[in-house]
């Protein structure tokens, strides 16, 4: 290669690779932003509206997704779907990470073929540990889409940015595997029973809701349900209402009557019972210890 095209694709890398950093908003559509330490001091649980993808580039952190713990070590990536409930807990004086939050209306309009079939498994598996390579090409995407972003000027930014994404989509999160025909429609099932758990959990709490709309029959949608993510379709929604319930109790000043009201319970009574058997304390015991 002449060493003139050389120090200029260099300079490329060189520049796409310094992402600046003041945030970008561009409407409630997507936000590109740095994350440091500072911004993590705030301990208390929070649930997420939108798709969250993350790198993390120095320094380490430790955080509770779905009040499951993780630790969190550079450089390793993160992704979190709506509705996960995150938590940080602690984190490294040099802390830092770049992250792109994404609407479900703009991801729906990317619409990138599998998206909705790697939800499981982002859901379950937010943290992906890179080697450098890996973390030099996310930097440079992210330096890349931080400069689409910025460029207001250009009429075509929004579809800019669709396009990046999908690019970045196709060349790290997306899996080369193609499973069977009948394992993808299972697992399509499951996807769209937790994508609809999400959207309803708080006034459906029954099985038959579910099934109806995935067309499938309570039991048969409980046995798929079980046989790929090990928790039943009940544990599922179960755990949505709890976790929802647990932020509130910790992160919130609603009174136990008011978080009851809005998960949708008939009472108060009720909805004690149903945390304290799920958890093993009542909601009153929950706030008052934390948890622990």
């Amino acid at each position: 290669m002449d060493n003139t095209l050389r120090l200029f694709i260099s300079g490329i890398e060189e520049s796409y690779n310094e992402i600046p950093n003041s945030e970008i908003t561009i409407g409630d559509d997507l936000t590109i932003r740095l994350h440091t330490t500072e911004d993590c001091s705030q301990l208390e649980p929070k649930k997420i509206e939108k798709a969250v993808i993350s790198v993390c580039t120095s320094g380490y952190c430790r955080v509770k997704v779905n009040l499951q713990e993780y630790e969190l070590e550079s450089p390793m990536l993160i992704t979190l779907m709506p509705g996960q409930i995150i938590e940080p807990m602690e984190t490294s004086a040099n802390f830092q990470a770049y992250t792109i939050a994404l609407s479900k209306r703009f991801l729906d309009m990317i619409n990138i073929p599998g998206w909705q079939q790697k939800y499981l498994s982002m859901y379950n598996n937010p943290a992906t540990p890179l080697n450098e390579e890996q973390l030099t090409a996310t930097r440079f995407f992210f330096g890349i889409l931080y400069r689409a972003a910025a460029n207001s000027s250009n009429p075509f930014r929004l579809q800019v940015i669709e396009n990046l994404i999908r690019v970045f989509y196709y060349g790290g999160i997306s899996c080369n595997e193609t499973p069977a025909t009948h394992t993808a429609y299972k697992n399509s099932m499951v996807e769209r029973f937790l994508e609809l758990v999400h959207e309803h959990y708080r006034t459906e709490r029954m099985i038959g809701f579910y099934a109806d709309r995935i067309y499938v029959t309570p039991k048969y949608l409980s046995k798929v349900v079980k046989e790929h993510t090990g928790r039943s379709a009940g544990e599922w929604i179960e755990s949505h209402v709890i976790l929802d319930a647990r932020a509130m109790l910790q992160s919130s000043d609603m009174t136990i009557q008011q978080i009851a009201a809005s998960l949708n319970f008939p009472n108060q009574s009720f909805f004690g019972k149903y945390f304290k058997r799920a958890t093993g304390l009542s909601p009153k015991e929950y706030r008052r210890t934390g948890g622990k």
